[in-house]
């Protein structure tokens, strides 16, 4: 199976990474590897405020040229990378404690720390299903990225909605405390609502999820059950920049138009 796409250049995050401006060029879930310059980051006056709870914040960026705008998250808590990565990478586990994972299965690819990832959301009304390719990296500056991109073109037969445009971004840098991590989520989606209820109605179920969801990673990592993941150094050093989140999501939508 070919490498999949957008596995590409990465940096760091600076402080509180922003959703930046749209660009025009279109990235397949199965292309090679290619360079592309990461977008300057939005102000911060165009993020809102969704959630906070705890040591959990949420808030919404738009993003230039797209239906729905970018959801990011963020919150430090004690734990390791390694625990972190363990979590996230439990297929099997998903449904436990991430809010809306119905079920999820993962095909390893030939490259390293990279799958192939199946997940159904919801049910009833609400089911969809999402195929992403999925990879992690480390950074020279000490930080892991983990990226999750939809590959709907590999998405078997199903009886239901499916989630079309994907893009999700995990950020694990050290925290200001010893023994604590930071870890920022930023992800976008097109759902295929019922009805035709677009972004006003998705993007708060978007944050109260993504809210739900770091309170339950907050919870699992302070009871220490995932505490065997990867050494960050067996991770592949990833040398130049990711393209932008929301700079993909509204090339896919533009495809798919």
């Amino acid at each position: 199976m070919k490498t999949p796409t957008s596995l590409l250049s990465v940096r760091r995050p600076s402080g509180r990474h922003r959703a930046r401006s749209a660009g025009s060029r279109t990235l397949s879930a199965v292309a090679a590897f290619t360079l592309i310059a990461a977008l300057p980051p939005a102000s911060a006056a165009e993020c809102e405020p969704r959630e906070a709870e705890g040591p959990v914040t949420v808030e919404s960026c738009p993003i230039e040229n797209a239906d729905y705008p970018l959801v990011r998250a963020e919150m430090t808590v004690p734990g390791s990378m390694p625990a972190v990565i363990a979590l996230l990478d439990d297929e099997a586990a998903c449904p436990e404690w991430q809010a809306m994972c119905t079920e999820e299965t993962a095909q390893a690819l030939d490259t390293p720390f990279q799958s192939l990832r199946q997940r159904v959301s919801g049910k009833g009304m609400t089911r969809r299903i999402s195929m992403n390719s999925a990879a992690w990296w480390r950074t020279t500056d000490g930080a892991v990225v983990g990226d999750m991109i939809g590959a709907d073109d590999e998405t078997p037969a199903f009886k239901g909605k499916r989630v079309l445009c994907i893009r999700t971004r995990w950020f694990l840098t050290p925290g200001d405390e010893e023994g604590t991590i930071h870890v920022v989520q930023e992800t976008v989606s097109d759902p295929q609502p019922p009805f035709g209820m677009g972004a006003g109605v998705v993007t708060p179920r978007t944050a109260k999820t993504l809210l739900e969801t770091f309170t339950n990673m907050s919870t699992r990592l302070a009871s220490g059950q995932h505490g065997a993941g990867p050494e960050i150094e067996s991770l592949p050093l990833l040398e130049a920049e990711l393209p932008d989140v929301g700079a993909e999501f509204a090339g896919c939508q533009a495809a798919r138009r």
